[in-house]
């Protein structure tokens, strides 16, 4: 399926988008982003605010659909006619739902640790600035001139450290208990594609150079996925993150002696 330049950009609700691309349609969300090949394209159905991009499937297969909301009437219907019109009947019978490649930029593990650090910062902030006051209104200004960057040091590795030792956790975890699988190379160098079950072809980054990679991924959120074999960037992260927790640790001894100080003056 070629590109029109006249084929409009549909934006819906949450930050959804919708594009003709040279390889087909893209499918956005702020967490992922849907690929459809135009030949899994059977045609697309504009319904008012809505636009249902229909897959092609075997006979006798129940139909599949993917929808995005709340964009604009007009526009919608542009993009329906324009894409349809370039839709080639196929030579064979086509299933559509082999062809879609879902590509997550962020987990909800990811997430939520992301959101856990951006609190734990905080936190670390709250206290650097309370034990600031202690010392200063206990043994003077210098006290504070020490806690601070100390202080400010100490939280930047605890909060980096926990998180990569978190990780590793996870990632261990998933590579024990999770569903096995082999990932089979995509066009794109350095990404492997797999099947979950459901059925979705998902994308993994790996810079390995075999005809495969062996994956896992976690059965509750299959987009959380990592390699059998960890790298030699997830061993640098465990390695750097266990240093930063140690460097943490022992910034908050010397906090804790600094402060102590300062009452006992």
């Amino acid at each position: 399926m070629s590109i029109i330049s006249s084929i409009p950009v549909l934006k819906g609700h949450g930050g959804t988008d919708l594009t003709a691309a040279s390889e087909g349609l893209l499918l956005r969300s702020r967490h992922d982003e849907l690929s459809i090949p135009g030949q899994a394209v059977a045609r697309v159905r504009a319904e008012g605010g809505s636009v249902a991009v229909e897959l092609r499937v075997p006979a006798g297969a129940a139909p599949v659909a993917h929808r995005i909301e709340g964009v604009d009437e007009t526009a919608a219907t542009a993009f329906a006619d324009g894409v349809n019109s370039l839709l080639l009947e196929p030579d064979e019978e086509v299933d559509g739902r082999s062809l879609v490649v879902l590509r997550t930029f962020r987990t909800r593990r990811e997430r939520s640790a992301l959101r856990r650090m951006k609190w734990s910062a905080l936190g670390c902030l709250v206290a650097v600035v309370a034990l600031s006051v202690i010392g200063g209104v206990a043994g003077g200004f210098v006290y504070p001139v020490a806690i601070v960057p100390i202080g400010v040091l100490t939280g930047a590795c605890l909060v980096a450290g926990v998180h990569e030792l978190g990780a590793w956790t996870h990632r261990r975890r998933v590579r024990g208990h999770g569903v096995k699988e082999f990932a089979r190379p995509a066009n794109v160098p350095g990404t492997y594609l797999y099947v979950d079950r459901s059925g979705m072809t998902r994308t993994v980054s790996s810079f390995g150079s075999g005809p495969y990679v062996e994956i896992a991924y976690d059965p509750e959120d299959p987009a959380d996925v990592c390699t059998l074999k960890p790298g030699f960037g997830q061993r640098l992260n465990i390695w750097l993150g266990t240093f930063l927790f140690v460097c943490g640790l022992g910034g908050a001894a010397a906090l804790a002696v600094i402060t102590v100080d300062a009452l006992g003056s």
